[in-house]
Parts: C-alpha cells; structure tokens; sequence
C-alpha cells in the first residue's frame, strides 16, 4: 500500500507542479505586463499584509532583506510600489502599492481566474465537481 501511496505522491507532485507552470506561463503571456512572476508576487504579498515594514516582508517570503530592497527598488522605479516612513519612527520603512500597483495585481487576478476557468470548463461538470471537491478536502488537512 505504501509503494502505490508513494507512487500517487509523485503523479500528484508531478501533475500539479507542471499546471502551475503552465498556468503561470499563459498568464503572464496573456497578461503582458514588464512585471515578472517574483515581482506581481511581492505586490501580491504587499497588498496581503497591508503596508509592511520590507524586513516583515522578507520573513513573509523566506528571503534575505537585500533580495527584497533590489526588488523592491525596481518595483519604485516602476512605479507600482512606494516606500513611507513609519508615522512614528521614521528608521522604520513601509512599502505600499500604488494604483498602478494594485491595477496590475487586479489585472494578474482576473487573467489568472481566466485562464483557469478555460481550463476547467474542459471537464464534465461531475469531473469538475470531484476535482475541486478532492482538493478542498486535501487542503483541509493543512
């Protein structure tokens, strides 16, 4: 039993990695934005935890501070991101989206729900019932 277990770990590690690159890879096509994935992700991150401090958004992101001042850098330079000192620290910096920010990640959104969609509508409602079923009760135990 354990071999067959271990053998359906790998087809799902397998299947679910390969159609989150492809997704990916036909958002950001359709998306046609200069923003990268690291970088709508980081905007993603920002509007998730409000107006962060770039340390807390490092931790949030398991990288080093100076992974996210370059990125971050780029992302003023952009215009999408702007940095603002801490009403009653000024040491502490906050990073905030911009408009042009936040209509990028809104745009990212719906291309993503998009394209997602196209790809479910491909299975029969009672396969698609299944699949969204099985991964609600799989995330569940997370």
């Amino acid at each position: 039993m354990e071999d067959e277990l271990m053998a359906y770990t790998n087809r799902f590690r397998t299947t679910f990695e390969t159609a989150h690159r492809k997704i990916n890879s036909v958002v950001f096509a359709e998306l046609n934005s200069e923003l990268t994935g690291p970088q709508i992700f980081m905007l993603y991150m920002i509007a998730n935890i409000g107006t962060p401090k770039q340390t807390a958004l490092a931790d949030k992101m398991g990288v080093k501070p100076s992974a996210i001042t370059v990125m971050i850098d780029r992302l003023v330079q952009s215009g999408h991101v702007i940095r603002k000192h801490h009403e009653t620290d000024r040491r502490i910096v906050l990073v905030e989206n911009t408009e042009l920010g936040n209509a990028i990640l809104s745009k990212a959104e719906t291309v993503q729900k998009e394209v997602i969609a196209r790809g479910l509508s491909k299975l029969p409602p009672e396969e698609l019932d299944v699949l969204v079923k099985a991964f609600e009760k799989l995330t569940s135990y997370y």
